[in-house]
């Protein structure tokens, strides 16, 4: 994989990146957004197989984790991958609030995952990857997934990231955000993985926020992009977005366009 950032910079992103997601732990869900159609997809691409194992990596505060526990049934675990102790914190008592069990949280670094050998027959990613080291995430996938096992990824490619309200009319924003992948970089580090693509699907969603709440959205970094900005430059963004926004479209209270994601499915 080549790196998006100089070797000497890797660390100082990962440190930038660990300190948002502690600092935003405790209010992620209410500023993210939680897809349900790919949960759905999942499902049934999994058509009625015994899935009685799961690992959800880089599963942060466990908005999907719980979808998927809900949706696949009562003889499902789960096991829920992170870095972040804060989002793993949440993640417990955002489980026991909704009186799941069939859990269990595991810190851990995708590149070495804190799974036995051919232990689990579907692995989940959602919003995830770019965080990762692609070839060691993949190897350890293809190592922890039983034979014949899922692997579905979630996530944004980086043309989808253009077209995003966001990569539109946010200053700096693409340019920033360079660690996102389109879907032929992500194919050719699978075909290294010993494991090959099964289908994709495309996801288009028609989002509508009024101004104010895609400020706060901004201002609380639901991105982990935004933390990547220096402050001054960050508040000198958050003006011009603004202004953008005002400058192209007339309705302030009701502002639409629409977000893609991309789901690939992947066998063993």
């Amino acid at each position: 994989m080549i790196p998006k950032y100089p070797l000497k910079e890797i660390e100082l992103v990962e440190e930038h990146t660990y300190n948002h997601f502690s600092k935003i732990a405790s209010k992620y869900r209410s500023l993210r957004i939680t897809d349900s159609e790919p949960i759905l997809f999942i499902k049934n691409q999994l058509n009625g197989k015994s899935v009685k194992s799961i690992a959800d990596i880089g599963c942060g505060d466990g908005r999907y984790s719980l979808e998927l526990l809900k949706n696949l049934g009562n003889e499902c675990f789960i096991h829920c991958v992170d870095s972040n102790e804060d989002m793993l914190k949440s993640l417990v008592d955002y489980f026991n609030q909704n009186r799941m069990d069939g859990f269990c949280i595991r810190q851990g670094n995708a590149s070495r995952l804190p799974l036995e050998t051919e232990s689990i027959d579907c692995i989940t990613t959602f919003n995830a990857i770019h965080h990762f080291d692609l070839l060691k995430f993949f190897a350890e996938v293809s190592r922890a997934l039983k034979e014949e096992g899922h692997f579905f990824i979630y996530t944004r490619l980086r043309n989808q990231n253009f077209r995003s309200i966001w990569g539109k009319h946010f200053p700096l924003f693409i340019e920033i955000e360079n660690r996102l992948y389109e879907f032929d970089q992500i194919k050719k580090i699978i075909q290294q993985s010993d494991m090959r693509i099964h289908s994709k699907k495309i996801f288009g969603y028609n989002r509508t926020f009024s101004l104010a709440q895609l400020l706060e959205k901004a201002k609380n970094k639901h991105y982990s992009t935004f933390s990547l900005y220096s402050e001054d430059t960050f508040k000198k963004s958050i003006k011009t977005f603004e202004q953008n926004i005002r400058n192209n479209f007339d309705d302030l209270e009701n502002i639409k366009w629409e977000d893609e994601n991309i789901l690939i499915e992947i066998k063993k």
